[in-house]
């Protein structure tokens, strides 16, 4: 189980391709910097998430003092205010000891900043229906404690713009990895247990070098064979001009047959799909129907 799969690897290559031809890259090196980069992004990000469970535990620890401090309110909200404090599956986060060094290492992923948040965040939670079922349960245990959690995470936080919104401000480009964040977490939420401490950084947790080694060589075969791919899907589509095509179904192809020519190691169907795919999301209706004709002629005829 990884956080970036080689789905997601083609699309940070896609992204930073149509950057390029745009105008926006000056050089290989430049674009491949920025595919680095954005490996790296993708972990902090996942990092900051982490840090926000952690830190959302310690403020519910300490909420009674917040809101004397701000004179909100001399009293909790109810007397089972204490029951989110009290979410062992939230509290093995919250004091895992690989997550407090990494977050220790790094200022910039405290949210001492951002307590209204925490204390709305609060406040959605003892307010909905999942809470309102919890509180009624006559047997609060693990399990009933780790479906809450991934009820908070999955029904309350993926959906809360407020959330998004400091996300943005941290980090602009962070928003695009934001699903592939939530889809990873749901299900290492899912795994949690009580029986021992939970490794949240294993390698093969975040990406490996062949991760990265895949997306650079993609990116710079697209780029330096550029031209020869154009002259190789014209051959292919000959009563249609290349030109015609729009620019992000034109890189959709380069990377398809440079794939399928160079990364042998990859099944040519593999590829195809994948792209087909990629092409439903990132553009238009009908590009994947056209792009799916262009690969399988390529397919057939190599």
């Amino acid at each position: 189980m990884k956080i970036i799969n080689r789905r997601q690897i083609r699309v940070k290559v896609l992204q930073e391709l149509y950057s390029f031809i745009s105008g926006n890259e000056n050089s290989l090196v430049e674009g491949q910097k920025n595919i680095t980069n954005s490996f790296i992004q993708t972990n902090t990000l996942y990092l900051f998430y982490l840090n926000f469970f952690k830190s959302f535990w310690e403020f519910s620890n300490y909420r009674d003092n917040y809101q004397r401090k701000f004179k909100k309110s001399l009293k909790p909200i109810d007397e089972n205010y204490t029951l989110i404090s009290e979410l062992m599956p939230l509290k093995s986060i919250a004091k895992n000891k690989n997550l407090i060094t990494k977050s220790s290492s790094d200022k910039s992923f405290f949210w001492d900043n951002n307590q209204d948040f925490l204390n709305e965040f609060f406040l959605k939670i003892v307010n909905s229906d999942g809470f309102k079922e919890y509180i009624i349960l006559k047997e609060k245990d693990y399990k009933a404690q780790l479906k809450l959690l991934i009820y908070i995470f999955k029904e309350i936080l993926v959906y809360d713009k407020n959330f998004l919104s400091l996300i943005e401000e941290q980090n602009i480009y962070w928003i695009d990895d934001v699903p592939t964040i939530n889809t990873f977490l749901l299900r290492l939420i899912k795994n949690l247990n009580n029986q021992k401490e939970f490794n949240f950084f294993k390698k093969s947790f975040i990406s490996t070098e062949k991760d990265l080694e895949f997306a650079l060589k993609l990116f710079k075969k697209v780029l330096e064979n550029s031209e020869k791919l154009d002259k190789e899907v014209q051959s292919r589509i000959l009563n249609w001009d290349i030109e015609r095509i729009a620019p992000i179904d034109r890189i959709i192809i380069k990377m398809s047959f440079v794939e399928i020519i160079y990364f042998s190691e990859i099944p040519s169907s593999v590829s195809v799909n994948e792209y087909i795919e990629i092409s439903k999301e990132y553009s238009t209706p009908n590009s994947s129907q056209f792009i799916n004709g262009v690969l399988d002629n390529l397919v057939k005829n190599s």
